[in-house]
Protein backbone atom coordinates (compact mmCIF):
# COMPACT_ATOMS: atom_id res chain seq x y z
CA UNK A 1 0.00 0.00 0.00
CA UNK A 2 1.96 3.39 -0.74
CA UNK A 3 1.32 5.95 1.35
CA UNK A 4 -1.37 8.29 -0.34
CA UNK A 5 -3.03 5.37 -0.31
CA UNK A 6 -2.77 4.96 3.73
CA UNK A 7 -3.59 8.61 3.98
CA UNK A 8 -7.18 8.13 2.44
CA UNK A 9 -7.53 4.42 4.04
CA UNK A 10 -7.30 6.46 7.47
CA UNK A 11 -9.86 9.18 6.66
CA UNK A 12 -12.01 6.69 5.57
CA UNK A 13 -13.73 8.21 2.88
CA UNK A 14 -14.25 7.85 -0.81
CA UNK A 15 -11.24 10.06 -2.94
CA UNK A 16 -13.65 12.66 -5.07
CA UNK A 17 -12.72 12.78 -8.86
CA UNK A 18 -9.19 14.23 -9.72
CA UNK A 19 -8.07 16.78 -12.18
CA UNK A 20 -5.30 15.41 -14.48
CA UNK A 21 -2.51 16.58 -13.33
CA UNK A 22 -3.11 14.28 -10.14
CA UNK A 23 -3.47 11.63 -11.72
CA UNK A 24 -0.54 12.23 -13.88
CA UNK A 25 1.49 12.61 -10.55
CA UNK A 26 0.46 9.55 -9.56
CA UNK A 27 1.52 8.08 -12.55
CA UNK A 28 4.58 9.48 -12.24
CA UNK A 29 5.15 8.53 -8.79
CA UNK A 30 4.82 4.48 -9.12
CA UNK A 31 7.32 4.74 -12.12
CA UNK A 32 10.09 7.19 -11.53
CA UNK A 33 12.82 6.42 -9.43
CA UNK A 34 13.46 8.95 -6.70
CA UNK A 35 17.41 8.72 -7.97
CA UNK A 36 16.00 10.20 -11.31
CA UNK A 37 13.99 12.75 -10.78
CA UNK A 38 16.98 13.77 -8.68
CA UNK A 39 19.47 13.58 -11.83
CA UNK A 40 16.95 15.12 -14.10
CA UNK A 41 16.37 18.18 -11.25
CA UNK A 42 20.07 18.96 -11.33
CA UNK A 43 20.35 20.84 -14.79
CA UNK A 44 16.95 22.49 -14.04
CA UNK A 45 17.56 23.93 -10.57
CA UNK A 46 20.77 25.26 -12.31
CA UNK A 47 18.94 27.22 -14.98
CA UNK A 48 16.44 28.74 -12.41
CA UNK A 49 19.32 30.02 -10.47
CA UNK A 50 21.00 31.39 -13.91
CA UNK A 51 17.38 32.82 -14.70
CA UNK A 52 15.29 33.99 -11.59
CA UNK A 53 17.53 36.94 -10.03
CA UNK A 54 15.13 37.71 -7.27
CA UNK A 55 15.28 34.53 -5.37
CA UNK A 56 19.01 33.64 -6.78
CA UNK A 57 20.23 37.21 -5.25
CA UNK A 58 17.95 37.37 -1.79
CA UNK A 59 19.18 33.17 -1.14
CA UNK A 60 22.77 35.13 -1.37
CA UNK A 61 21.96 38.02 0.26
CA UNK A 62 20.66 35.65 3.60
CA UNK A 63 24.00 32.65 3.67
CA UNK A 64 26.25 36.26 3.30
CA UNK A 65 24.59 37.43 6.61
CA UNK A 66 25.40 33.39 8.22
CA UNK A 67 28.71 33.19 6.76
CA UNK A 68 29.46 37.05 7.53
CA UNK A 69 30.58 37.65 3.80
CA UNK A 70 29.78 39.63 0.83
CA UNK A 71 27.06 38.05 -1.25
CA UNK A 72 29.56 37.79 -4.28
CA UNK A 73 31.71 35.57 -2.06
CA UNK A 74 32.75 32.15 -4.07
CA UNK A 75 31.30 29.98 -0.31
CA UNK A 76 28.06 32.03 -0.69
CA UNK A 77 27.87 31.49 -4.39
CA UNK A 78 28.15 27.87 -3.72
CA UNK A 79 25.59 27.31 -0.81
CA UNK A 80 23.48 29.58 -2.47
CA UNK A 81 23.31 27.20 -5.67
CA UNK A 82 23.37 24.33 -3.68
CA UNK A 83 20.15 25.25 -1.86
CA UNK A 84 18.41 25.68 -5.40
CA UNK A 85 19.64 22.39 -6.49
CA UNK A 86 18.33 20.21 -2.99
CA UNK A 87 15.07 22.45 -3.48
CA UNK A 88 15.04 20.59 -6.80
CA UNK A 89 15.50 17.62 -5.28
CA UNK A 90 12.29 18.47 -2.99
CA UNK A 91 10.33 18.87 -6.17
CA UNK A 92 11.21 15.29 -7.29
CA UNK A 93 10.21 14.12 -4.03
CA UNK A 94 6.80 16.20 -4.04
CA UNK A 95 6.44 13.59 -7.24
CA UNK A 96 7.73 10.92 -6.31
CA UNK A 97 6.61 10.09 -1.85
CA UNK A 98 3.49 9.12 -3.03
CA UNK A 99 4.51 6.41 -4.69
CA UNK A 100 6.47 4.44 -1.99
CA UNK A 101 4.79 2.17 0.40
CA UNK A 102 5.30 2.49 4.28
CA UNK A 103 7.99 -0.26 3.80
CA UNK A 104 9.82 1.88 1.91
CA UNK A 105 9.75 5.25 3.97
CA UNK A 106 10.44 2.86 7.44
CA UNK A 107 13.63 1.50 5.51
CA UNK A 108 14.76 4.58 3.88
CA UNK A 109 14.75 6.88 6.98
CA UNK A 110 16.48 6.92 10.27
CA UNK A 111 14.17 8.85 13.15
CA UNK A 112 16.22 11.00 15.91
CA UNK A 113 13.38 11.89 18.99
CA UNK A 114 10.77 10.29 17.81
CA UNK A 115 9.75 9.74 21.88
CA UNK A 116 9.39 13.59 21.88
CA UNK A 117 5.93 13.01 19.90
CA UNK A 118 4.74 10.55 22.26
CA UNK A 119 5.46 12.99 25.15
CA UNK A 120 3.68 15.69 23.91
CA UNK A 121 0.74 14.13 22.79
CA UNK A 122 0.59 12.59 26.41
CA UNK A 123 -0.33 16.19 27.56
CA UNK A 124 -3.40 15.79 25.76
CA UNK A 125 -3.77 19.12 24.65
CA UNK A 126 -2.75 19.07 21.17
CA UNK A 127 1.22 19.49 19.42
CA UNK A 128 2.12 22.26 17.79
CA UNK A 129 4.91 21.14 15.02
CA UNK A 130 6.91 23.80 13.82
CA UNK A 131 9.56 23.42 10.74
CA UNK A 132 11.24 25.32 8.33
CA UNK A 133 11.77 25.61 4.48
CA UNK A 134 14.11 23.02 4.78
CA UNK A 135 15.31 19.45 3.88
CA UNK A 136 12.57 17.08 2.23
CA UNK A 137 9.38 18.26 3.76
CA UNK A 138 7.71 15.13 1.91
CA UNK A 139 9.23 12.98 4.10
CA UNK A 140 8.06 14.69 7.24
CA UNK A 141 4.94 14.95 6.30
CA UNK A 142 5.20 11.26 5.60
CA UNK A 143 6.80 10.31 8.76
CA UNK A 144 3.61 12.22 10.24
CA UNK A 145 1.31 9.73 8.95
CA UNK A 146 3.29 6.76 9.57
CA UNK A 147 2.50 7.76 13.38
CA UNK A 148 -1.09 7.93 12.06
CA UNK A 149 -1.28 12.01 13.08
CA UNK A 150 -3.96 14.62 11.81
CA UNK A 151 -2.29 17.15 11.12
CA UNK A 152 -3.81 21.46 10.34
CA UNK A 153 -1.74 23.47 8.67
CA UNK A 154 -2.20 26.89 7.08
CA UNK A 155 -0.55 27.99 3.42
CA UNK A 156 0.04 31.08 1.16
CA UNK A 157 -1.61 31.12 -2.01
CA UNK A 158 0.96 30.49 -4.60
CA UNK A 159 0.84 31.12 -8.29
CA UNK A 160 -0.07 30.07 -10.83
CA UNK A 161 -3.33 28.89 -9.51
CA UNK A 162 -2.72 25.12 -10.92
CA UNK A 163 0.39 25.16 -9.11
CA UNK A 164 -1.64 25.66 -5.39
CA UNK A 165 -4.16 23.30 -6.47
CA UNK A 166 -1.60 20.93 -7.16
CA UNK A 167 0.23 21.12 -3.87
CA UNK A 168 -3.00 21.37 -1.82
CA UNK A 169 -4.63 17.93 -3.12
CA UNK A 170 -1.01 16.14 -2.74
CA UNK A 171 -0.75 17.39 1.15
CA UNK A 172 -4.39 16.48 1.55
CA UNK A 173 -4.06 13.10 -0.20
CA UNK A 174 -0.71 12.86 2.86
CA UNK A 175 -3.52 13.39 5.67
CA UNK A 176 -2.62 16.90 5.40
CA UNK A 177 -5.62 19.67 5.83
CA UNK A 178 -4.28 23.11 4.83
CA UNK A 179 -6.56 25.95 5.79
CA UNK A 180 -5.69 30.06 4.30
CA UNK A 181 -3.30 32.05 6.47
CA UNK A 182 -5.74 34.94 7.33
CA UNK A 183 -8.85 34.11 10.33
CA UNK A 184 -7.76 30.44 10.60
CA UNK A 185 -6.82 31.04 14.64
CA UNK A 186 -10.20 29.30 16.13
CA UNK A 187 -10.13 26.39 13.95
CA UNK A 188 -5.94 25.59 14.25
CA UNK A 189 -7.14 25.92 18.51
CA UNK A 190 -9.84 23.21 17.78
CA UNK A 191 -7.54 21.11 16.33
CA UNK A 192 -5.24 21.44 19.57
CA UNK A 193 -8.15 21.06 21.37
CA UNK A 194 -8.74 17.66 19.69
CA UNK A 195 -5.41 16.81 20.58
CA UNK A 196 -4.29 16.57 17.08
CA UNK A 197 -1.20 18.22 15.03
CA UNK A 198 -1.24 21.81 14.40
CA UNK A 199 1.86 22.20 11.60
CA UNK A 200 3.37 26.02 11.20
CA UNK A 201 6.68 27.10 9.52
CA UNK A 202 9.14 29.43 10.84
CA UNK A 203 11.05 31.22 8.11
CA UNK A 204 8.40 33.59 6.73
CA UNK A 205 10.80 36.31 5.44
CA UNK A 206 11.14 39.93 6.78
CA UNK A 207 9.01 41.95 3.86
CA UNK A 208 5.35 41.97 5.49
CA UNK A 209 7.56 43.21 8.90
CA UNK A 210 5.79 40.73 11.22
CA UNK A 211 7.20 38.91 13.96
CA UNK A 212 8.94 40.21 17.00
CA UNK A 213 12.39 41.08 16.90
CA UNK A 214 14.84 37.46 17.60
CA UNK A 215 18.33 37.07 17.19
CA UNK A 216 19.44 34.25 14.64
CA UNK A 217 22.82 33.49 13.92
CA UNK A 218 23.71 36.37 16.15
CA UNK A 219 22.03 39.01 14.32
CA UNK A 220 18.86 40.81 14.99
CA UNK A 221 16.11 40.05 12.44
CA UNK A 222 12.36 39.01 12.81
CA UNK A 223 10.50 35.57 13.11
CA UNK A 224 6.63 35.06 12.92
CA UNK A 225 5.58 34.90 16.73
CA UNK A 226 2.43 32.60 16.25
CA UNK A 227 3.08 29.49 17.53
CA UNK A 228 4.51 31.08 20.51
CA UNK A 229 1.20 32.57 21.22
CA UNK A 230 -0.73 29.53 20.12
CA UNK A 231 0.94 27.68 22.80
CA UNK A 232 0.19 30.01 25.48
CA UNK A 233 -3.40 30.24 24.52
CA UNK A 234 -3.89 26.50 24.37
CA UNK A 235 -1.04 25.52 26.47
CA UNK A 236 0.20 23.10 23.82
CA UNK A 237 3.62 22.19 23.82
CA UNK A 238 5.71 23.04 20.51
CA UNK A 239 8.14 20.66 19.06
CA UNK A 240 10.44 21.47 16.10
CA UNK A 241 11.30 19.05 13.64
CA UNK A 242 12.54 17.96 10.36
CA UNK A 243 13.68 15.55 7.94
CA UNK A 244 17.25 16.31 5.71
CA UNK A 245 19.08 13.96 3.02
CA UNK A 246 21.59 11.73 3.61
CA UNK A 247 24.22 9.96 1.64
CA UNK A 248 23.07 6.60 -0.65
CA UNK A 249 19.23 8.02 -0.81
CA UNK A 250 18.82 8.26 2.76
CA UNK A 251 17.07 10.36 4.80
CA UNK A 252 17.07 11.85 9.04
CA UNK A 253 14.14 12.96 10.62
CA UNK A 254 14.73 15.27 14.02
CA UNK A 255 12.43 15.70 16.45
CA UNK A 256 13.22 18.83 19.32
CA UNK A 257 12.17 18.28 22.98
CA UNK A 258 8.80 19.65 23.89
CA UNK A 259 8.90 23.57 24.21
CA UNK A 260 6.28 25.39 26.90
CA UNK A 261 5.17 28.28 26.80
CA UNK A 262 5.25 30.18 30.12
CA UNK A 263 1.37 31.99 31.25
CA UNK A 264 3.33 33.51 34.39
CA UNK A 265 5.44 36.02 32.15
CA UNK A 266 4.03 39.04 30.53
CA UNK A 267 3.11 37.77 26.75
CA UNK A 268 4.98 39.53 25.16
CA UNK A 269 8.18 38.66 26.87
CA UNK A 270 6.99 34.81 26.93
CA UNK A 271 6.17 35.28 22.95
CA UNK A 272 9.61 36.85 22.42
CA UNK A 273 11.19 33.86 24.73
CA UNK A 274 9.57 30.88 22.97
CA UNK A 275 10.00 32.34 19.81
CA UNK A 276 13.90 32.12 20.67
CA UNK A 277 14.00 28.65 21.94
CA UNK A 278 12.69 27.50 18.94
CA UNK A 279 15.11 29.70 16.70
CA UNK A 280 17.86 27.87 18.77
CA UNK A 281 16.84 24.43 17.17
CA UNK A 282 16.20 25.67 13.47
CA UNK A 283 19.99 27.60 13.92
CA UNK A 284 21.58 24.39 15.08
CA UNK A 285 20.35 22.46 11.88
CA UNK A 286 20.41 25.52 9.36
CA UNK A 287 24.47 25.23 10.56
CA UNK A 288 25.03 21.58 9.97
CA UNK A 289 23.01 21.54 6.33
CA UNK A 290 23.41 24.80 5.62
CA UNK A 291 22.39 24.16 1.52
CA UNK A 292 19.24 21.85 2.28
CA UNK A 293 17.64 25.49 3.82
CA UNK A 294 15.84 27.37 1.23
CA UNK A 295 15.78 30.68 1.79
CA UNK A 296 14.82 32.44 -1.04
CA UNK A 297 12.90 35.52 0.37
CA UNK A 298 14.74 38.08 2.59
CA UNK A 299 15.59 36.24 6.32
CA UNK A 300 17.42 39.92 7.23
CA UNK A 301 16.03 43.56 6.91
CA UNK A 302 18.07 45.97 4.89
CA UNK A 303 20.74 43.65 4.01
CA UNK A 304 22.98 43.90 1.20
CA UNK A 305 20.06 45.34 -1.21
Amino acid sequence: MTLAQEAQRRKAVRPAAEPWYLVAHRSLAAIVPLELGYLVSRPIADLFYLLWREKREATRRNYARLLNRPPDDPEVDRLARGSFRHFGHYIAELISVQGWDLDDLRDRVDIHGDEHFEEALSYGRGVIFTSAHMGSIEIASALLLLHGYRVTSVMNRLRPWWLHQWVVMVRERMGVTLLPTEGTGLRLLRALRRNELVALVLDLGVQNGEGRPVTFFGHKTYFPTAPARLARLSGAPILFGLAVRRPGGRFAAYVSPPIFADPMLDPEEDAHRTTQRVLEHFERFVARFPDQWYPFRDMFPNYGS
